[in-house]
């Protein structure tokens, strides 16, 4: 989970990554991959689901099962 950040990263809450505001639906722990944690993000009118890794980027993704599905 994030820390290091006046943004709150718990589900539910609003965060900004760049330009977007987009609302936090799941924090996925990655172990045994050495990235850190992904986080499942929506827009905030729920059309546009995201994947969001620090340091390696956001990516869109067609649907919230996919967003929300660990990666290993």
């Amino acid at each position: 989970m994030i820390h290091n950040t006046r943004q709150n990263w718990s589900p539910g809450s609003t965060v900004r990554v760049g330009f977007l505001r987009l609302r936090v639906i799941a924090a996925i722990a990655t172990p045994g991959n050495y990235r850190p944690d992904e986080y499942a993000l929506e827009s905030l009118d729920g059309r546009a689901f995201y994947r969001f890794t620090p340091h390696h980027g956001v990516v869109r993704v067609n649907d919230r099962a996919t967003a929300t599905e660990p990666t290993f």
